[in-house]
């Protein structure tokens, strides 16, 4: 069924757009805006603050979605293909954008924004999990497997800047005449994220303690530029944790005096909630930026959102 779908929604979205050409006699290029898709919201964010007025930007992700088990509709498909462009992370980090490039084909553009980050900068994930990860993988048929690489680079802010810049790039070859007005939001952008690391690095100097806890493993680029110690209850495809990784887990907190759990916004674990009932330990609230949720407000910037988290990390290091 699955290869009959990949087989179908090609076909159907040529003769819908097929359709749309004859009625409107042009395509998305009569638009005065740039009709732009994106994966995880931090995409969204940076093109909205570089392209201004001139773009009108959507993540593909619903509110408080799992993006590790969400699937595009056929008519998500359909809107996908009346977009100018479509950015997404990497083929690696972002598997739903291939599904999307293979029934889009060539009516929209396509960039992966973080391809430019060299394999130095990347973070892969704890392999001692790997075992545990293949067997779940292989009975329940995940699709999005990161594999060994943690996908979460926009949560960097330095990574995020050379992801913004792609962005940047981009909007010009599209648009050339914005080019200055894009040029000079891309610096106010980049001046922010520039001090977002200035304030993550402030918090995370001569702290209490060392490690974070958190739900899901997703702070690893975080933990590893500013000298903190990730520890993860699910893993990075939020496989649970092993009967003697969760005894090693609960040891740790009590050994250690962990006071807080953090838990991300859009993943439920109920091992998380278990632990944290069984340990004298409170819940904080990490906000991965994948994807917003009902309650977040609707300005909010990837630099609002990071500024919360900065303070999220400051109480679970030093209070």
């Amino acid at each position: 069924m699955n290869n009959f779908f990949k087989v179908l929604t090609p076909i159907v979205l040529l003769i819908f757009l097929a359709a749309c050409s004859d009625e409107d006699g042009g395509n998305q290029q009569d638009s005065e805006n740039i009709e732009i898709y994106t994966t995880v919201f931090p995409l969204k964010s940076f093109a909205e603050q570089i392209g201004g007025d001139s773009v009108d930007a959507n993540t593909i992700y619903p509110k408080g979605v799992d993006v590790h088990t969400y699937e595009p509709t056929q008519k998500d498909m359909i809107d996908f293909a009346e977009g100018d462009l479509f950015i997404y992370t990497s083929d690696a980090f972002d598997p739903v954008a291939g599904s999307i490039k293979n029934a889009v084909g060539e009516h929209s553009e396509f960039l992966p924004a973080a391809d430019n980050i060299s394999e130095d900068e990347l973070m892969e994930h704890d392999h001692e999990n790997d075992e545990h990860e293949a067997h779940e993988h292989d009975e329940h048929g995940h699709e999005h497997d990161h594999g060994a690489t943690d996908p979460h680079v926009w949560l960097d802010p330095v990574l995020a800047q050379s992801m913004a810049e792609q962005i940047k790039d981009k909007l010009i070859e599209l648009n050339p005449d914005e080019a200055s007005t894009y040029e000079e939001n891309y610096e106010t952008l980049a001046a922010d994220l520039g001090a977002l690391d200035e304030e993550f690095t402030q918090v995370t100097e001569d702290t209490s303690r060392d490690n974070i806890y958190i739900s899901h493993e997703s702070i690893g680029y975080l933990a590893e530029r500013y000298h903190f110690e990730q520890v993860a209850i699910n893993g990075l495809n939020n496989d649970e944790p092993s009967q003697q990784d969760l005894t090693e887990i609960v040891d740790s907190i009590e050994e250690q005096n962990i006071k807080y759990i953090l838990h991300e916004q859009n993943v439920t674990s109920n091992i998380t909630d278990t632990i944290q009932n069984s340990t004298d330990t409170e819940p904080l609230e990490f906000h991965n930026l994948s994807v917003l949720m009902d309650e977040d407000d609707e300005d909010s910037t990837y630099q609002s959102i990071m500024r919360e988290n900065i303070a999220v990390l400051d109480k679970a290091l030093n209070d």
